[in-house]
């Protein structure tokens, strides 16, 4: 089954294969099927680009003319978790709002976060020597990565100023 990629030209997904075919194969192993309603919100999920909540899915495909619950949303990406396309990214965001926070990772460059207990901020970043380390604990253990997931609590300078702790923590 072929699939017009959700983005002309997307090239982003081309290199690993179109995340529409990666998450019509999910949906095909777990007995769904890709109706025009997941193909909306893959696309959704596809163009917000950056962080965000099942909320913010559920108001943008309200307001392309769908009538979805914010369960059917959650059932979604929990499908699109499963096919690899998103990831979990965490409790919090910079508006301090808890819950679900998700971001869009297929085909995207591997990037861990530092995230202010305070007011949420998420810092993305990539450090190599992270990485050397997280695959000898694993060799170590015995254990081949698949992969991993990894945030880092603390306070943000702009925080550290307001609590009148300023300077390098």
């Amino acid at each position: 089954m072929h699939h017009e990629p959700l983005k002309p030209l997307c090239a982003s997904c081309r290199p690993k294969g179109y995340c529409v075919d990666k998450f019509a194969s999910t949906l095909a192993s777990t007995g769904g099927r890709l109706t025009k309603e997941r193909l909306s919100l893959l696309k959704t999920v596809c163009d917000i680009g950056g962080h965000f909540h099942p909320y913010n899915v559920l108001e943008l495909l309200r307001s392309q003319g769908y009538s979805l619950s914010l369960t059917t949303v959650y059932r979604n990406l929990a499908l699109l978790v499963q096919a690899g396309i998103i990831r979990r990214a965490s409790h919090t965001d910079d508006t301090g709002s808890s819950g679900a926070l998700y971001e869009h990772i297929w085909a995207n460059e591997h990037h861990d976060h530092l995230i202010c207990s305070r007011c949420g901020k998420t810092i993305e970043f990539s450090y190599p020597a992270i990485e050397v380390l997280q695959e000898a604990v694993a060799k170590e253990h015995g254990f081949t990565l698949e992969g991993h997931f990894l945030e880092l609590t603390g306070v943000c300078p702009g925080c550290r100023a307001m609590l009148g702790q300023g300077g390098d923590a």
